[in-house]
C-alpha cells in the first residue's frame, strides 16, 4: 500500500510539473497529506473498532485502494480546470477543489490499512508505521526506475498494480478472505489494462512553449523521451521534446538590424518549457554570421578566445557562437543528457568544428567546482523563453547557478583577463538583470577587492541584457571596442567604467535602471544594499542559503498588487509565488475543517483539553519532518551535483532510515520518546550551521565521497526521525482507536500546512532558518510529550 500511494504522488508532482508548473508540486504533496489525515478524520467519526471489525476492514480498504489508484485521476481528468484563471474566474475554484478531493482519495484508502494494522498492533505499532516507512522508500525507487521506462501517463497505472498485490497479500493473511483477493486480483488487472490504453490524458497548459510551437504551421514532433523528476530548470531531467517548425526561431536579443540568413532550427522542450534549440550551422554557413549578432556574443569584441566554457548550452548555440569568433577550445556544459542526446542527432558539429567542442553532461556548480583548467571566456546564456521569465513560474525552483558563490568560483576558473558574460531575458520593470548586476559586484569584491569599479559592464538589447564581469578591469581600448560592437549592432550600453549617463539610444526604457544598480553596486557593498531594499522587488543577490534567483516578489507587495485594479498587478505577478501562497491558505482551510469536522457531527468525540497535548505533538511532528526532507532536499542537491539523485537519495533514505528506526521504537521504552525527538532538536540545530560548509567543502570531491557525506548527514537523522511517532502512539494513544485516529489525522493535516508553509520559509528566509524550525518544532514535541497525559497502554 505504501509504495503504491508513495509512487502515485511522485507521479502526480511529475504529471503536475508538465501539465502546468513546478509550483503545483507542492499542491501534490497538499493532496496525499490530505488523504492520509482524512483517514483519521474518518476514525475518529467511526468511533472505537472491535478488532474483528478492524480485521475486516483492512483486507477490504486495501482492495479498494488499488481502484481508487485508478478511478479517482481517470475521473478528475473529466474535470476541466484552468489554474491560470484562478484570479479573476471564481467558477474555476468549486472545480479545483474537487479536482483537490478526487486526487487526495487514493491516499485516504490507502491510509486506512495502516492505520487499521497501528490499532491491531497493539504494544508494537512501530513495526507497522516502520513497514509503511519502507515501502514508501521501495515506492520511490521504483517510481525513479519506472520513469526512466515509461512516460509519466502510462506509468500512473503502475501505482494501482503495487497496491493490488498489497491487498493480494491482505486478503490471503489470517483470517482469509477470498473476495477480497480476487477484488484485488482484478485491480492489478485493470490496472495492467490501463497502463497501455490510459484512462487520462495529458493537457498542457496553453501558456506553455510545447502547444505554441506545435501550433505552428508545418510543426513536426520528431522526438520525445521520458526521464524522472524534471520538475524546474534546476532539475530537469523530465519529458523531452524536440519539436521541428519551419516558423520557429530561437536567438534571445537578436539584433534587429540583421538581415541575413537563418539556420534551420529544433526546439528543444522539457517539461513543456523551452530550454533552447538545435541549430544546423556549419562552419562554412552565412546563417553562421547570426551568432555575431547575438548580445551574448559581446565578449567576443574583446578578441578571439582560446579557452571558452559554455554553460546550460541547451542545444549548442553558445557553442557555436564560440566558434563562430575563433575560440581555440569550448566545452559546453548541459545537465539535460537528452538535450545533448538531440542536439547531436538533429544538428551535429562537423568534423573540424566536433574536434574543438566537447560536451560535459553535468550540473554547472559540480563541474566548477573541480574542472582543472582556467577559460577566457565563461558564459552563462538565457534559459528557457521570455514569457516564463516575465511571469515568473520558475520563481520557485532552486537554482544554484545565479548564487553569489557560483559567481565567486566562476570568476575564479578565469584566466589573467578573462571575463564572465551572463546573458539574462529582460523584463520591464528590470529584474533579473538587476540582481545579476548586483551579484557580479558582490562576487568581484570577494575575489578581487579593487576591482569592482572597473570590472563591470553591461549592454542591452530589445529582449535580453548581458553583463561582463572582469576581475582585471576593462581598459579603456576594451571599453571602446565593446561600445563600438554595441552601437553597430543598435544594441544600448548602459554601464561601463568611466560612462556618466546610460547610452540610450536605440531601445529606450521609462527609467534607467540597470544604470542605476550597477552605479549603486559599484559605490560599494552599502550602497548596492540600500539600492535593494528600496527597489520594488526582491533583487538582492541570491546565495547557495536561498537559492532563488528568479523570484523577485517581495512578499509585501501581494497586498498592494492583488488590491490594485483588476489586470494592473498580472504582468508584475510572480504566478509561482501567489499559487504557493493560495495552496497554503487553502491547505489551512482543508486540514482546519477536516479537523473540526468530529466535533460538529459527533458531539462525543469532542476534543478534551487532556487531547488538545496528544494533536498538537503529532501535529509538531508533521511540520517538523517535512521541513527537514524539503531543506535535506535543496541542501543536498547541490552537493551531490544532480537534483535526482538529491531527490532519490533523500526520499529513499529519509523513509527506509525512518523506517527502521520505527521499528527499533517498539525496544525502547514509551515514557523515553521524549529524548528522540530532544535529539533531533539538537541534530537539526547542528545542521543548520553545518551543513552548507560541508556542502562547500566537498562540492569537488568525487562522487563517492559526496554520498559518503550525504550519508553522513542522512543517516543519523532518518533513523531517529522515525521514532518519535511510533512512541507517541504507544505512550499517548495505547490501545485507544479514538485517540489514535486523532493522532494521524493532526499529523497528516500539519503535514498539509507544513509543505507550501517550509516552501515559503526557505523562499523567504534561507535554508539555515527551516533547518531550525524544523529544529524548533521537535522542541515543542519535547515540550508537549512530558505535558500531555498517558492513555491507557495494554499490558505486556
Amino acid at each position: 500500500m505504501a509504495a503504491g500511494t508513495l509512487m502515485y504522488e511522485i507521479l502526480l508532482v511529475r504529471i503536475f510539473a508538465i501539465e502546468q508548473f513546478y509550483h503545483f508540486a507542492y499542491m501534490a504533496i497538499g493532496v496525499a497529506m490530505l488523504g492520509f489525515g482524512a483517514a483519521g478524520t474518518l476514525l475518529t467519526l467511526v468511533g472505537r473498532l472491535e478488532t474483528a471489525r478492524a480485521d475486516r476492514w483492512f483486507g477490504r480498504s486495501a482492495a479498494l485502494t488499488a481502484f481508487a489508484l485508478i478511478a479517482a485521476p481517470a475521473v478528475a481528468d473529466r474535470i476541466g480546470v484552468d489554474p491560470t484563471q484562478l484570479a479573476w474566474n471564481f467558477a474555476q475554484w468549486p472545480r479545483l477543489g474537487l479536482v483537490y478531493l478526487l486526487l487526495a482519495l487514493p491516499f485516504g484508502v490507502g491510509a486506512l490499512p495502516v492505520l487499521l494494522g497501528l490499532g491491531l498492533a497493539g504494544r508494537r505499532p512501530g513495526r507497522i508505521y516502520g513497514a509503511s516507512f519502507l515501502g514508501s522508500g521501495a515506492g520511490a525507487l521504483l517510481a525513479t526506475g519506472v520513469l526512466w521506462q515509461m512516460p509519466p501517463l502510462e506509468a500512473l497505472a503502475i501505482p494501482a498494480v503495487l497496491a493490488g498485490a498489497g491487498a493480494v497479500a491482505a486478503g490471503r493473511a489470517p483470517p482469509r478472505t477470498p473476495g477480497v483477493t480476487a477484488l484485488a486480483a482484478v485491480a492489478m488487472l485493470v490496472g495492467l489494462a490501463a497502463a497501455v490504453w490510459p484512462p487520462w490524458r495529458l493537457d498542457i497548459t496553453p501558456y506553455k512553449a510545447l502547444p505554441q510551437v506545435e501550433a505552428f504551421p508545418d510543426a513536426v514532433r520528431l522526438a520525445e523521451r521520458s526521464a524522472p523528476l524534471g520538475w524546474t530548470r534546476s532539475a530537469p531531467l523530465g519529458w523531452t521534446v524536440a519539436v521541428e517548425a519551419p516558423a520557429f526561431r530561437h536567438a534571445p536579443g537578436l539584433s534587429l538590424s540583421y538581415r541575413g540568413e537563418f539556420p534551420p532550427q529544433l526546439a528543444l522542450m522539457v517539461d513543456g518549457d523551452i530550454v533552447g534549440a538545435a541549430s544546423r550551422f556549419e562552419s562554412d554557413s552565412a546563417a553562421l554570421a547570426l551568432t555575431d549578432w547575438l548580445p551574448s556574443a559581446l565578449p567576443y569584441a574583446l578578441g578571439p578566445p582560446r579557452r571558452v566554457l559554455v554553460l546550460n548550452d541547451g542545444g549548442g548555440t553558445e557553442a557555436w557562437n564560440a566558434l563562430a569568433h575563433g575560440a581555440g577550445r569550448v566545452t559546453a556544459v548541459e545537465l539535460v543528457p537528452h538535450v545533448v542526446e538531440l542536439t547531436q542527432a538533429y544538428a551535429p558539429f562537423s568534423s573540424t568544428a566536433g574536434r574543438r567542442v566537447s560536451w560535459a553532461v553535468a550540473d554547472a556548480r559540480s563541474l566548477v567546482a573541480r574542472v582543472p583548467e582556467s577559460f577566457d571566456v565563461v558564459s552563462i546564456g538565457p534559459a528557457g523563453g521570455p514569457g516564463s521569465a516575465v511571469a515568473g513560474v520558475h520563481a520557485l525552483g532552486e537554482d544554484f547557478a545565479h548564487t553569489v558563490e557560483a559567481y565567486v568560483r566562476y570568476l575564479q576558473i578565469l584566466t589573467d583577463g578573462g571575463v564572465l558574460a551572463v546573458t539574462r531575458w529582460l523584463s520591464v520593470p528590470p529584474r533579473a538583470n538587476v540582481r545579476v548586476i548586483l551579484t557580479a559586484a558582490e562576487a568581484l569584491r570577494r575575489v578581487s577587492p579593487g576591482g569592482v569599479t572597473q570590472g563591470l559592464l553591461v549592454v542591452r538589447s530589445w529582449g535580453t541584457a548581458t553583463t561582463l564581469i572582469k576581475p582585471a578591469g576593462f581598459t579603456p581600448g576594451d571599453v571602446a571596442a565593446l561600445h563600438q560592437w554595441a552601437v553597430d549592432r543598435r544594441f544600448d550600453l548602459d554601464w561601463a567604467p568611466g560612462l556618466d549617463a546610460p547610452e540610450s539610444a536605440f531601445h529606450r526604457l521609462d527609467e534607467p535602471t540597470l544604470f542605476r544598480a550597477a552605479q549603486a553596486a559599484v559605490a560599494g557593498r552599502q550602497a548596492a544594499t540600500r539600492f535593494a531594499a528600496a527597489y520594488p522587488f526582491w533583487v538582492a543577490p541570491a546565495t547557495d542559503d536561498r537559492p532563488y534567483p528568479h523570484h523577485f516578489l517581495r512578499g509585501g507587495s501581494l497586498r498592494s498588487f492583488m488590491t490594485s485594479d483588476q489586470g494592473d498587478w498580472l504582468p508584475f505577478a510572480e504566478w509561482g509565488y501567489v499559487a504557493l501562497v493560495a495552496t497554503m491558505v487553502q491547505s489551512v482551510v482543508l486540514a482546519g475543517l477536516c479537523l473540526l469536522l468530529p466535533t460538529v457531527v459527533r458531539t462525543r468525540s469532542r476534543v478534551g483539553l487532556q487531547l488538545l497535548p496528544v494533536i498538537a505533538y503529532f501535529g509538531a511532528l508533521g511540520v517538523a519532518y517535512l521541513a527537514a526532507e524539503i531543506v535535506a532536499i535543496q541542501q543536498l542537491s547541490l552537493l551531490l551535483g544532480h537534483p535526482v539523485y538529491a531527490v532519490v537519495a533523500v526520499l529513499t533514505a529519509l523513509l527506509i532510515g525512518s523506517g527502521l528506526g520505527s521499528m527499533w521504537s517498539d525496544r525502547v521504552p514509551a515514557g523515553l520518546g521524549w529524548r528522540a525527538a530532544a535529539a533531533l532538536a539538537l541534530l537539526l540545530s547542528m545542521c543548520a550551521v553545518t551543513v552548507l560548509p560541508l556542502v562547500h567543502r566537498f562540492q569537488g570531491a568525487p562522487l563517492a565521497a559526496r554520498c559518503a557525506v550525504a550519508a553522513v548527514v542522512l543517516a543519523p537523522l532518518a533513523f531517529v526521525m522515525g521514532m518519535p511517532f511510533a512512541l507517541g502512539l504507544r505512550r499517548l494513544a495505547g490501545d485507544d482507536t479514538v485517540r489514535l485516529a486523532w493522532a494521524w489525522a493532526a499529523n497528516g493535516f500539519a503535514s498539509v500546512v507544513a509543505a507550501p508553509l517550509a516552501a515559503l520559509i526557505a523562499l523567504q528566509a534561507g535554508a539555515r532558518t527551516l533547518w531550525l524550525v524544523a529544529a524548533v518544532a521537535y522542541g515543542a514535541a519535547v515540550a508537549l510529550y512530558r505535558a500531555a497525559p498517558p492513555a491507557r497502554v495494554p499490558p505486556a
